[in-house]
């Protein structure tokens, strides 16, 4: 075999055998009732500022209207 075939198959079982031992991990340990605490401030959450999250909304709404973006109906230009 070629040199570079070899270094191709080497290559390949590498990224074979990583990716093996990357799914070979445990699962991570439950949350404690005492770490929710944590978990449950304002900080953690995905949508911080409510207000912020509804303008955002509308705004995706507004520019997604013709596909019915988050429900709200629109032509898409903004001017509803």
């Amino acid at each position: 075999m070629s040199y570079l075939v070899r270094l191709r198959f080497l290559l390949l079982g590498a990224v074979a055998v990583a990716g093996a031992a990357g799914c070979a991990h445990p699962p991570p340990p439950p949350v404690q009732p005492w770490q929710r605490e944590y978990l449950a401030k304002r900080a953690m959450r995905f949508d911080a500022d409510p207000l912020e999250d509804r303008f955002r909304q509308h705004w995706y709404g507004s520019r997604e209207g013709a596909d019915l973006g988050f429900g709200q109906p629109g032509g898409g230009c903004g001017c509803n």
